[in-house]
């Protein structure tokens, strides 16, 4: 009986047990710490705050991105403070102004060992993060070998066809650049044998297996819609249908910017001769007529789209590793750019449309009531890598220059900035230096003519501290004259402001710049010798050239 009793009764206790350890189970589970936040970037080239649906355009299709501001936050006023390629995505990478990195166009230089270590890649690795950097490289001392999974070039730029160029692509099944680095994207995230198979003897190097215990930060730069991409399309018979067809029926349609001037209706130049010649590089020759801007921006819309679908196919891969919910995604671009707009074409000018950029940030942990926001306060791209650093729980350096948006994302009050600080340096294609400053309602911009780069670059960093005169200067109220039409720099009803602005330009100047006697990045000749023995025989790969100039 007692035997009987105990047979019974255990299976019994059991079972009434097994509702308490699942609770039990849960709370743990629910106390239990999560894995911290994977990231997804993306950055794009050369693309204006306006080339997405959800900023607006009126024909442009991007519905993976737009999700992105759908289900996150599109900040509406999102600035570069350095206007071109190099400089800025070095800003991404550090945090820093230009002028305290001291990586420019043309310093010679590239980061250090030290200034690497505290670049965003590098602290989410000493974090317990899998790196992996795809696509372009522009920035003189990135160190390739440091990331877990490599898939881009070796500095300069893709084109749309990389292949040829760039060796390590060969193993992609496409031949377009967006497809291509959609490939090495999913790979990075679920292994293709097949896909690194095809990578040859060297692929073990580059192309790791993803650790899946561990968070990852996934950092894809493409090189479109910058025309060395978007003029290198050909509409090759094996090209997807998107790059020879779409967009082609409303040509005829596609917008002009406001404050659009062909070259042919050009008066006299928005700045003086003497400060800024107009020369520019031929990649840029689109602007000067409407028929061939439309042109261009059809194949911006069509690369843009392009990406956009990339984005998307990462979004559907996280979703199938069940990683979609756990990962971050944020959206941007290095520099925007002039579409004809006071009749000129390019970047580096201060004006809005070249430093005016998209920023997209979406993070699936925030409260539904936080998504969907459009935030409309002054964002710079030196705050992405804080940002992103405090999102995944981890202190920025100290080296760090930029504020992290998290209390912007999440509605939480705070101070924020009332302006910010831009410039140019590049001393190639006669631009000349300049110095900014950018307000809700007021830009301020100074110039220097172009000169020699000298031999101390740190002339060039430190102009403007010791009360160098600019020789033309520029004063816009952005609230009344969005355009930027009116230079009211010489109006003395204004003269009050202008003083101010003048001020300010030098207190940010000198906050941005830090140390005058600094110089820390180190000889590019210098970063060059790094290479370990492993990467040596990987760096073929990356270009048949050392590097290539231009913008």
């Amino acid at each position: 009986m007692k035997r009987w009793r105990g047979e019974t009764a255990r299976p019994l206790i059991a079972a009434l047990a097994a509702p308490l350890t699942w609770a039990l189970a849960d709370l743990r589970a629910a106390d239990a710490p999560k894995q911290p936040p994977n990231v997804v970037f993306i950055l794009a080239d050369d693309q204006r705050a306006d080339e997405l649906g959800c900023a607006g355009h009126p024909l442009m299709r991007t519905p993976n991105i737009d999700r992105i501001a759908r289900e996150g936050a599109l900040f509406e006023n999102s600035f570069v403070s350095s206007a071109s390629c190099l400089p800025n995505r070095t800003n991404l990478l550090t945090g820093q102004w230009e002028r305290r990195h001291a990586v420019g166009w043309n310093s010679a230089s590239a980061l250090s060992p030290k200034q690497w270590a505290d670049t965003l890649p590098m602290v989410l690795k000493r974090n317990g993060y899998t790196t992996a950097y795809l696509g372009k490289n522009h920035t003189p001392g990135l160190r390739h070998w440091d990331f877990d999974y490599y898939y881009g070039n070796r500095l300069g730029h893709l084109g749309f066809y990389p292949k040829a160029a760039q060796p390590i692509f060969s193993n992609a099944g496409s031949d377009t650049q967006p497809e291509i680095l959609g490939e090495g994207a999913e790979n990075f995230l679920e292994t293709d044998p097949r896909f690194v198979g095809r990578a040859g003897e060297h692929a073990a190097v580059f192309l790791r297996e993803r650790a899946k215990d561990r968070p990852f930060f996934l950092y894809v730069c493409f090189n479109v819609p910058h025309s060395a991409g978007t003029r290198s399309m050909q509409q090759r018979p094996s090209d997807d249908e998107l790059y020879r067809t779409a967009y082609r029926d409303v040509e005829s349609r596609m917008p002009l910017p406001p404050g659009y001037i062909a070259e042919a209706d050009v008066g006299a130049p928005k700045l003086p001769l003497n400060i800024y010649s107009g020369k520019q590089i031929s990649s840029y020759d689109y602007r000067r007529a409407p028929d061939a801007l439309r042109e261009q921006r059809v194949r911006i819309c069509q690369t843009v789209a392009g990406i956009d679908r990339v984005v998307g196919q990462i979004m559907a891969r996280l979703e199938g590793i069940g990683q979609a919910d756990n990962t971050i995604f944020v959206y941007s671009a290095d520099n925007g750019i002039l579409h004809g707009e006071h009749g000129y074409g390019g970047k580096c000018l201060l004006y809005d449309p070249s430093i005016r950029v998209p920023l997209l940030i979406l993070d699936p942990r925030l409260p539904a009531a936080q998504r969907g926001r459009r935030l409309k306060e002054l964002v710079v791209s030196q705050d992405v890598a804080p940002t992103i650093l405090d999102l995944c729980g981890i202190p920025a350096p100290a080296s760090m220059q930029g504020r992290s948006l998290r209390p912007l994302l999440r509605g939480e009050p705070v101070r924020w900035r009332p302006d910010l600080f831009c410039e140019s340096l590049i001393l190639l294609q006669d631009y000349p230096l300049i110095q900014g400053v950018r307000s809700a309602d007021w830009k301020y911009i100074r110039y220097w003519p172009n000169r020699k780069t000298p031999e101390d670059y740190r002339e060039l960093l430190n102009l403007g501290l010791r009360g160098e005169s600019p020789a033309h200067e520029e004063l816009f109220h952005l609230a009344a004259d969005p355009l930027e039409q009116t230079n009211l720099a010489s109006d003395p009803r204004h003269a009050p402001r202008l003083e101010a602005m003048r001020i300010r330009c030098v207190e940010l100047l000198r906050e941005t710049r830090g140390d005058p006697e600094a110089c820390p990045a180190m000889p590019i000749a210098e970063w060059a010798k790094e290479t370990p023995g492993g990467w040596r025989d990987v760096l073929p790969l990356l270009s048949k050239k050392n590097a290539a100039k231009g913008e």
